[in-house]
């Protein structure tokens, strides 16, 4: 028992914290735990798409895809001026085409039956690389020179490629290949054939344009005469591959008299789909940026084209500007500043949250430039401000080599973007202002940096995902980077079951576990062509739902971030009443790391868990312990007060899990390629079985492999706190007092090295 003396001096203690946080606290606003921007979201609809008969505000004339009639003068103005250079590049590009569109097939992925019918060697290439040409990008670049110079001999040689795309179509569906992953080449080819159609006869528009929306059609039903994989997409997704191509489709046919009741039902469909992608990427935006999913190679690739095509179409066709209606796109490069820790060699560094491989954490953002350039042509004008910061993020991407090419995938583009001044890059001098975090509500990613430089810390925390694309059952996960990853997310995206046996599972990442036996794996998509081995896995202990974790509190100064997430719900009822992170970021290097896990039975055993790429080394009272990888991660375990320790790893045992080490495709030569999928771990857990089990750790990141970790002592002598205190590199004293039960809590308070208070807080629980 606590002497009385001691316990009144404790609780005075917390009242004068709580009594000083309040102080300063008077005249803030503190935000509901529910983001802005979810609670009161109202989806919205383009102006021109209310009403029963609103097909009719659709422009009956072509061009209407990307540009038309009424904006073609000031295209070509642009185009011969500001893109000269770069037009007369591709002039003499689709010059040199050969006039009667070949079909070539490339030998090395082909082979030749006894019949002289050519067909492809395997299965796991898409259509179009079997082409040297197929038809659908150089048909969009002479219809684009057509567009431009007025020269019919651009729209016959057009026309061939076209007739060469319906066969590349043809072939590649009777050998039952996809065309491709995006449907791209499609989308191009639509544009040509709406650029150069009104020059066309009644039997070439049939010829022309008949093959392509038959294939669409077909390709766009799940159970149909197609039989081959193809991407569907979805509103919530990327939204590429076969259900938005029904877009294109029906706005380069719709009229022509070819199948105008098959188009209108594709225009009518496609637009409701945007729609209802615009609104949700609205709605998971929430101001962060984050489109569609937090795995970066998906939101920095392929998922912004989605959006700037449609704002193109629509308002070429209809005659309606959508960017001021749908904001997303104008945060999307904080996204993408937060999420990059540096670059290296032109390629982003990210953390390696989802779906990702790990061989290296580098992402080529090619695409970047040419998504930002789209952000300043479509809001340059209604947000000047704003657009000034997207020239200086372009600007940063040239710095660093990172690729200065506009266009790419969609030939076009770089001609139609008439308010994007290239100009500005160069000579923009924005400074960029930063809050102390980056968070995103709807996927529940939180990002913290030290500093911008590469010797900075960078981590990351997940709290409360609303969505489960591309996501792992990962709650309550960090990763730390300090010149390399120091704690990191373990595993990789493969084709075979580590993908989903191991990689996506919450054993694979730095989170809690509580075990269950024979409890069901969670479900995880796999590969095409998977083929399972008939035995039996079952849940390492870890989430089975990645949609029911919910964040607590957020709030960040100069000095520390503080994040709280609920992830009790994540875990299955059969275990779990309670599962609670507090993670609290010190800057520069600590972080503090308090959990409260209750399971339902006593002998549930609950694990802490630390991913490290290399083997960790534990001090001899084995309560310090740590792994050096170009830095160095120190972790104090401070509760439970008699841990028991578990590595895990080494040959045979580097993604040990549910009975079996679930190995990495390349056999003995893994390593060399799978370079961050963390070798290595440590399971904590409590000497005891109880029902409750509280974990408290300190790590610290640095960069020094000589240095030590900051000194810390535990005191429990108050009913149901327990207080950390702890003295930081530069020498303030921190204490820290967590409610052990009940309400979460935590109350800092920070002294000078003298002992001279700083602040005192009670932090609050709510979401800043």
């Amino acid at each position: 028992m606590m002497p009385n003396a001691l316990r009144v001096f404790f609780t005075f203690f917390v009242l004068m914290c709580i009594s000083l946080w309040e102080q300063q606290a008077k005249g803030a606003t503190t935000v509901s735990s529910i983001p802005m921007g979810l609670q009161d979201f109202i989806p919205l609809y383009p102006d021109r798409m209310k009403g029963e008969d609103w097909l009719h505000n659709l422009d009956t004339k072509h061009p209407r895809m990307f540009v038309n009639n009424s904006t073609l003068a000031a295209m070509r103005i642009y185009v011969l001026t500001k893109q000269k250079d770069r037009f007369d590049k591709l002039v003499k590009e689709v010059d040199k085409l050969p006039d009667r569109a070949p079909f070539v097939l490339k030998e090395s992925l082909v082979k030749t039956l006894p019949s002289g019918e050519k067909v492809p060697l395997g299965k796991g290439s898409y259509g179009i690389r079997h082409f040297e040409y197929h038809g659908g990008e150089e048909a969009v670049k002479l219809a684009l020179v057509y567009l431009v110079k007025g020269d019919k001999k651009y729209a016959e040689k057009a026309k061939s490629y076209l007739r060469l795309f319906n066969q590349v179509l043809a072939w590649t569906s009777k050998n039952g290949l996809k065309m491709e992953h995006t449907g791209y080449s499609r989308i191009n080819a639509f544009t040509a054939y709406d650029w150069i159609c009104s020059g066309m006869t009644v039997e070439e528009k049939k010829e022309i344009l008949d093959p392509m929306l038959e294939y669409t059609r077909k390709a766009s039903r799940r159970k149909g005469e197609f039989t081959f994989k193809r991407t569907f997409g979805g509103a919530a997704a990327g939204n590429y591959g076969e259900d938005a191509l029904i877009w294109f489709a029906g706005l380069a046919g719709h009229g022509e008299g070819v199948n105008d009741s098959l188009t209108e039902q594709f225009i009518k469909d496609g637009a409701k789909l945007f729609v209802n992608m615009l609104n949700h990427r609205e709605k998971s935006a929430a101001g962060s940026g984050v489109l569609g999913a937090a795995t970066v190679t998906y939101s920095f690739g392929d998922y912004p084209h989605a959006t700037f095509n449609f704002f193109h179409t629509w308002q070429s066709a209809f005659g309606e500007d959508l960017s001021k209606k749908w904001t997303q796109m104008l945060d999307f490069p904080i996204w993408f500043d937060w999420a990059k820790i540096k670059f290296v060699n032109g390629r982003m560094l990210y953390h390696g949250i989802g779906d990702l491989s790990h061989e290296n954490n580098l992402f080529a953002v090619r695409q970047q430039y040419s998504h930002y350039a789209q952000i300043a042509h479509l809001y340059s004008k209604s947000y000047p401000a704003k657009a000034a910061y997207v020239y200086a993020y372009m600007k940063d991407l040239v710095d660093n080599n990172v690729g200065s090419n506009v266009g790419g995938l969609f030939p076009f583009i770089p001609y139609i973007l008439i308010h994007f001044d290239e100009g500005e890059v160069k000579k923009n001098q924005y400074t960029k202002k930063y809050l102390p975090y980056f968070y995103s509500p709807f996927y529940g990613i939180l990002l913290m940096r030290s500093g911008e430089k590469a010797e900075d810390t960078y981590a990351s925390f997940r709290m409360g995902a609303s969505a489960g694309n591309h996501q792992h059952y990962d709650e309550l996960s960090f990763i730390i980077y300090k010149k390399d990853f120091l704690a990191l997310d373990a595993g990789s995206r493969t084709t075979t079951a580590h993908h989903h046996n191991f990689a996506a599972q919450s054993v694979a990442h730095n989170t809690l576990l509580i075990h269950h036996p024979k409890e069901d794996m969670p479900h995880f998509w796999k590969p095409a062509g998977f083929k399972a081995d008939g035995s039996t896995y079952y849940n390492h202990g870890g989430q089975y739902v990645k949609d029911k974790a919910k964040p607590v509190a957020l709030t960040g100064s100069e000095d520390f971030i503080y994040a709280v997430g609920d992830a009790s719900k994540s875990y299955s009822l059969v275990k779990s009443k309670e599962v609670i992170r507090q993670f609290l970021y010190l800057k520069p290097d600590i972080f503090v790391v308090y959990d409260r896990v209750v399971s339902v039975e006593a002998d549930q055993k609950k694990e802490f868990l630390l991913h490290f790429q290399n083997k960790p080394y534990f001090s001899s009272d084995s309560l310090e312990w740590g792994s050096v990888n170009g830095g160095k991660l120190m972790v104090k375990t401070v509760l439970p007060l008699k841990p028991r320790f578990h590595v895990v790893g080494g040959e045979g045992k580097e993604f040990w899990a549910s009975g079996r080490n679930w190995e990495l495709p390349l056999r003995d030569a893994w390593d060399q390629t799978y370079k961050l999928t963390g070798k290595w771990r440590v399971e904590v857990s409590d000497a005891a079985s109880r029902e409750r089990t509280n974990f408290l750790h300190v790590l610290q990141a640095t960069g020094d492999d000589k240095e030590s970790l900051v000194h810390t002592a535990i005191d429990q002598r108050v009913d149901n706190k327990d207080v950390l205190k702890l003295i930081d590199t530069q020498g303030n004293n921190w204490t820290l007092v967590y409610n052990r039960t009940g309400e979460v809590g935590l109350t800092v308070e920070k002294r000078s090295k003298d002992k001279v208070l700083i602040y005192c807080q009670q932090l609050p629980n709510n979401v800043q």
